[in-house]
This record gives C-alpha cells, sequence and structure tokens, in this order.
C-alpha cells in the first residue's frame, strides 16, 4: 500500500490488542501501552513502549481495552487529546462505547466505532472476516482510507448503525458466549458416544470460555439488547421443555405442601379420587416453595398449594411462592379443616407446657388457644405434620401438644386430646391445583 509510513498508538496490549498490533504493524510503526507493564514482551515483539501521554501524541490511536474500563480511560485522556486526532475502538458493544466516546472527547477529536467480528483463536481459521464500521464522528478521507486499510486485512466491511450492531450482536455473538459459560457450568465434556453435532457445540464451549470472565461479563452487561435476548431465550427454553412435559398429559405425580398427615396430603387425595385419576403417586414437598421448585424442575406434575382459610386468611406462604413461580392455575377447591389438640400419649392436658404448630393452625384455633392456653408459649412451625412429627422425635419437650390434623397423631405415635379445636366448625381451606404452562408469561 503506497502511503508513508506513519506511527499509530495502541493502549491496551490483552489477547485482540496483540493481534491488532500484528495486522497493523504490515503499515504502520506503533507505540503501545497498556495499564500493566508489558514492557518486556511488547519489546521483543519488536514494537515500542511507552507510556500514555507519548501514545496520545500520535495523530491515530486504536484503544483496545476491556469496555468496563473505558469510561475511566476516557476521563484520563480527555485533557491530552489533541484536534483533529482519531480514536478507533474495536469493542464488542458499540452504543454505550460511541456515546462515552462522544461524552467524554472533545469535539475536536474525531472517532471510529469497529468491532472485528473475529479474535485470536478465529482469524487463522475464519475465511470470511467482518468487521462492523460505524463512523461516528470522521471526516470522509479518513473513514475512506481506513476502510481500504481494513479491506487490505481481508475484512468484509459491514455498515450498519451502533444499534443495529448491538441488537443483531445480542442474539449471536452474546446468546453464543452464553451458551458457552453455561455448558462449561454443567461440566459438559466428549464422550464416546458424542455425535457431530455435539463437537461442534464442545467446540462452542471450548471458544468462548477461552475469553476472560470480565470480556464475558462486559460483553452481556453493556449491550443494551442483552437482557431482552436472555428474556427470549428463557422463553423458548421454557416452551421446548414444556413440550416435552405437556401440561395436559396426565400426572403422573402430584406434590403437596407439607408431609404424610397434612391437610394438604387430604387435599392431594380428594383430589384424585374426585378427578378420577386412579393409582397417582403423591409426594410431599414440605412448603409452598417446595411445591413449585419440584414443578419447574419436573419432579412433580401438578402442585396442591393452600391458599386461604375460612378463619385463618390468606396462606402468605403460597402467595409468596407463586409470585416467583411460572404456572397455570388448573382447579381449585375447599376441604373441611378439623384441628386437633396432639401430644404424647401419657401427657396430660394439664401438663402441656407449650403449643407448636403452622401459622395458619394457630390463627384457626386463636380464641380456643386463648381461652385455655393463654398462659403458655405459642411457637410456629414449618408444617403441622412436621410439628407431630418432630414431636414424635424427641426434637420438642416431653410435654408439647401441637395442633395438627387427626391422622398425623395416627401416624406419628401421638394422642389426640381434642378433636375440632379450631375455632369455625366450618372451617374451610381453598386448594390450589397449579401446573406447568407451555406458554410465556
Amino acid at each position: 500500500m503506497n502511503h508513508t509510513r506513519q506511527t499509530i498508538g495502541i493502549i491496551g496490549f490483552g489477547r485482540f490488542g496483540a493481534l491488532l498490533a500484528e495486522l497493523l504493524t504490515k503499515d504502520f510503526d506503533l507505540v503501545i501501552s497498556d495499564e500493566r507493564d508489558l514492557s518486556e514482551s511488547v519489546k521483543a515483539l519488536g514494537y515500542t513502549w511507552s507510556d500514555l501521554t507519548s501514545v496520545m501524541q500520535q495523530e491515530t490511536v486504536f484503544i483496545a481495552i476491556p469496555i468496563s474500563r473505558m469510561p475511566g480511560l476516557l476521563e484520563k485522556i480527555s485533557d491530552l487529546c489533541h484536534p483533529g486526532q482519531l480514536f478507533i475502538d474495536v469493542a464488542s458493544v458499540k452504543t454505550r462505547i460511541r456515546d462515552w466516546m462522544l461524552n467524554a472527547l472533545p469535539e475536536s477529536v474525531q472517532i471510529l466505532n469497529t468491532h472485528p467480528m473475529f479474535g485470536p483463536d478465529s482469524y487463522q481459521r475464519d475465511r470470511d472476516l467482518r468487521l462492523v464500521f460505524c463512523p461516528s464522528r470522521i471526516d470522509p478521507k479518513r473513514e475512506a482510507n481506513w476502510r481500504n486499510i481494513f479491506q487490505s486485512w481481508g475484512c468484509r466491511i459491514i455498515d450498519i448503525s451502533v444499534e443495529e450492531h448491538d441488537r443483531q450482536a445480542a442474539r449471536s455473538q452474546g446468546i453464543t458466549h452464553f451458551m458457552g459459560r453455561v455448558m462449561n457450568g454443567m461440566k459438559i465434556q466428549p464422550t464416546e458416544v458424542d455425535t457431530h453435532g455435539f463437537r461442534q457445540v464442545h467446540h462452542v464451549v471450548e471458544q468462548t470460555c477461552q475469553d476472560t470472565e470480565e470480556l464475558f461479563h462486559d460483553l452481556q452487561f453493556y449491550n443494551p439488547y442483552t437482557a431482552k435476548m436472555l428474556t427470549a431465550f428463557s422463553r423458548s427454553v421454557h416452551a421446548v421443555k414444556a413440550s416435552i412435559f405437556r401440561p395436559d398429559s396426565p400426572p403422573e405425580i402430584i406434590g403437596y405442601q407439607g408431609i404424610p398427615g397434612s391437610f394438604s396430603e387430604e387435599a392431594a387425595r380428594n383430589y384424585i379420587e374426585e378427578e378420577k385419576l386412579g393409582a397417582i403417586d403423591i409426594k410431599p414437598c414440605m412448603s409452598s416453595r417446595g411445591v413449585m421448585d419440584s414443578l419447574a424442575t419436573y419432579a412433580i406434575d401438578r402442585g396442591i398449594l393452600a391458599m386461604e382459610n375460612a378463619r385463618g386468611g390468606v396462606v402468605h406462604e403460597s402467595i409468596h411462592a407463586l409470585a416467583k413461580a411460572r404456572c397455570k392455575v388448573r382447579s381449585m377447591f375447599h376441604i373441611q379443616v378439623n384441628q386437633c389438640l396432639i401430644t404424647k400419649p401419657d401427657v396430660t392436658e394439664d401438663q402441656i407446657t407449650e403449643l407448636r404448630s403452622h401459622p395458619q393452625a394457630l390463627k384457626q384455633c386463636s380464641r380456643f388457644l386463648k381461652d385455655n392456653y393463654s398462659h403458655i408459649p405459642h411457637f410456629e412451625a414449618e408444617d403441622t405434620a412436621e410439628a407431630a412429627r418432630l414431636l414424635n422425635a424427641g426434637e420438642y419437650s416431653e410435654t408439647t401438644a401441637v395442633i395438627a390434623p387427626a391422622r398425623a397423631a395416627e401416624i406419628y405415635g401421638l394422642e389426640v386430646k381434642k378433636y375440632g379445636v379450631q375455632d369455625l366448625k366450618d372451617n374451610k381451606t381453598l386448594f390450589l391445583v397449579v401446573e406447568r404452562t407451555g406458554n410465556p408469561i
């Protein structure tokens, strides 16, 4: 190329900065600076190492630093600029970089935003070297000159706006790096039965995970379209999973809040009988969150949640679990709830020193407890039947009483001292049947 050999400045000498220097040195002398002391390795490659002030004396300066460090650098070099100077960035996101440069650098300098769509690993084997070219503030002669230079490297120039670049990059480069990290986190390794397709996918993991964690974070975080891409990705994953585990398929396992002996177990059994589902497995999930987590991970096909009691009111635990989950309400139904005062067999009522149960059960029996046991402490438990189980297991004092279903006393070797201690005789609880949905929220 016939032009006077001039000196180009490069700020940043990471993996791509080194490739950039290799490409530029064919036509230019180079002076390089980095926040790290890389003087020995830079000099060994035949380039000139210098400080930031000396690099900033050059007419053209490439910036090849991590995106997150760009605002700090721009603030540092703003007072070192001189009129007509050209700054070229090579970052993987463009909108924020362009805006930062326009806001931080003097109006007298020129700005060319680029994104080489190749890196140190792909440069040698990629036959289609593409370079995004965004002339944000540059005179036509200089713009044409740099187009020619990049084309001399074998690059195909792509002219698009910085906004369009970021929108497309989020759904190509962004999702590729995201998937690479996800699969790497799953520790997926080659096996003896790998298909050609898997080997191609695993190559993506190897390639993307060679980049630093900082580069991956910046690539995702500073692209304004990443959030939209990840939302679409999540919805698509959910839809594909739902097509495998269809919500309209006959359920094989129904999960319920609590453990055996709880009212939720009774509700699950009633539901199975009413719906004539036959021999369906039921799975205790302890809490409302446990039901939703089991549904999301396909451990159950439908879930039973207590939502509201005539005396105790809304079950806040279930409201909070539903607010954080993706599901569909299939149906709802009521069951009659008869609470019982339960102790160990050899404990009399006048020996009871404390009471334990789920907060809802304590609310449902508040008048009974006030009239009969206001003189002893009341403690909340995660589940009515769980309180009975823990009493049987010796986790509570021998003289503890629990409020729980009669079936819990039967299962855990305890004794019912009083039946129907709830304040309302018609003490109904509303239950929801929830299932996965194949439709995005």
